[in-house]
């Protein structure tokens, strides 16, 4: 590794900001740790991912992976196939397809009709990164063809695109990493965080003047899962600005829940927040701390909305809790409130069982002599909630990176505060979701254990579809119809592959 490479975490993000001189709005900077240069972006400013359209010349707010990029070999030469980045040689000819209509809408296709124009010996077009946006799960005429690639000599504004000098382009190459991802925002949005010293929560929060419920939004419980604060950033601007009205009650937004895991870009710092949430009196780890300031802040709280994303494909998701009940496990008295929330936020799919399926696949694993379980590790944030008197949702807003996964966790929060009665909103009719009970879980025999494929969230099984395989051949068959939730291909031996639900009768 070079010496470009060390330093700060945030040398994994490629930061973006743009907005620094009102007569030229297009114009920003890019760093990438302590290097920084000058870019340029769209004529048509910063949109959210959700707003951009083809055509409009705007450049996406948001974080975006960085895949790969392309180079022609007679300007950089052989050298860069040896960079840490994966760069390829760039075709004679290929096209980035731009038409909405077409099936490789916001697709790279490579074109061996001769009638084209070679594509080689472009300047501005010698080295060029895709951003990753609007490419996961493709909304045609979201906006395409986003890319890295070199300025004009003026700086001039581009159709959507980040430029930089063209004699940048070898040193903005050599210090990209695998894995990494780009940060776009107006220069006076709240920084990324670039240390393990960043631990401070932050809160922004809205008084009405009528009595009403207390309710708080919260994103970023796992850092790699950026929708929920790019949704609640958006609410806190309009209510700052007045587009937004709070008619009662109290409303606090809480973006960044995680912030050592988030300036990571990574799941968790050391531990997944959302299983043993409690407080510490003597906190051990990174998030022993953020619960000491999270545990009082839920319960300062009456109502909460959780925004998380996931892994694999599938529809979104909320996930609510028991029926009311006096039981040793999960004492609850506000189902009816519980249920009807999460009916409001307009999503397909809905899942509740989550803890007592919990507490069966520790059963499970003590009888293969796991030791040291607890049934705390199935708490996290809307099950501590109920603990302490309130209620609450989480809410699955599709996969990390999808395009528009913050307009889904901005559209279901909105839906919530309408429903809950803080925000006025339009009544809106929606059909009954479909609702599944979390009800046992696969566990891996061995590391060598494996699913036939990452099932996407929710997704229908038969009874006896083979679902995957265990490493002495035999296979891992659905005992009953259902549907499957929280897969993965491999898991450590007596862990999860995945749960397995049935469907369910609650909410009517």
């Amino acid at each position: 590794m070079s010496q470009h490479h060390h330093g700060t975490l945030m040398q994994n993000v490629v930061i973006v900001r743009v907005g620094h001189d009102p007569a030229r709005p297009h114009m920003g900077t890019l760093s990438i740790g302590e290097w920084t240069v000058p870019c340029a972006t769209g004529r048509g400013g910063l949109r959210w991912p959700t707003e951009k359209r083809e055509g409009d010349g705007a450049t996406p707010i948001g974080r975006f992976p960085l895949r790969y990029g392309m180079y022609d070999p007679e300007v950089f030469g052989p050298d860069m196939r040896g960079l840490a980045f994966s760069f390829i040689e760039k075709p004679d000819t290929y096209y980035w397809e731009e038409d909405p209509a077409s099936p490789f809408y916001n697709r790279l296709v490579f074109e061996t009709d001769i009638a084209r124009p070679k594509r080689r010996g472009q300047r501005l077009f010698d080295l060029i990164v895709p951003i990753g946006f609007n490419d996961a799960e493709v909304r045609a005429g979201g906006g395409s063809a986003i890319f890295f690639h070199a300025a004009r000599e003026d700086f001039s504004a581009t159709a959507g695109c980040v430029v930089i000098a063209h004699d940048q382009l070898a040193e903005f190459a050599r210090r990209l990493l695998p894995g990494m991802h780009i940060d776009i925002a107006p220069v006076d949005a709240a920084p990324p965080h670039d240390s393990d010293d960043a631990r401070a929560l932050e809160t922004v929060t809205f008084h009405g003047l009528e009595r009403g419920p207390r309710v708080i939004v919260t994103g970023a419980v796992h850092g790699n899962e950026p929708s929920g604060p790019m949704a609640i950033r958006r609410l806190i601007e309009e209510f700052r600005s007045g587009r937004r009205r709070l008619l009662r009650g109290r409303l606090t937004f809480l973006p960044v829940t995680n912030p050592l895991a988030f300036a990571r870009n990574t799941r968790s710092g050391d531990r997944n927040l959302n299983r043993l949430l409690a407080e510490s009196a003597i906190p051990q780890d990174n998030e022993d701390r953020v619960a000491n300031a999270l545990c009082p802040l839920l319960r300062d709280n009456d109502v909460l909305i959780d925004l998380h994303s996931f892994g694999s494909e599938g529809e979104p998701f909320a996930c609510f809790g028991p029926s009311n009940n006096d039981g040793p496990l999960e004492p609850f008295r506000h189902a009816a409130e519980e249920e009807a929330l999460a009916a409001a936020l307009g999503l397909p799919l809905l899942v509740h069982g989550w803890l007592p399926a919990h507490q069966k696949a520790i059963a499970m694993k003590e009888r293969e002599g796991v030791i040291g379980l607890s049934p705390l590790t199935g708490v996290g944030t809307t099950e501590y909630m109920r603990a302490v008197g309130g209620y609450g949702v989480t809410v699955e807003c599709g996969q990390h990176l999808q395009a528009d996964g913050p307009a889904i966790a901005y559209d279901v929060t909105v839906n919530g505060l309408v429903h809950l009665g803080l925000i006025a909103g339009p009544a809106v009719t929606r059909p009954r979701p479909r609702v599944i009970e979390i009800a046992d879980a696969i566990l891996a025999e061995s590391p060598a254990d494996r699913l036939s494929r990452r099932f996407a969230a929710g997704e229908v099984i038969r009874e006896g579809d083979v679902l995957g395989t265990r490493a002495d051949g035999r296979a891992i068959v659905a005992p009953y119809g259902g549907a499957v939730i929280f897969a993965s291909v491999t898991a450590p031996a007596n862990s999860e592959l995945c749960f397995l639900c049935r469907d369910s009768n609650r909410i009517s």
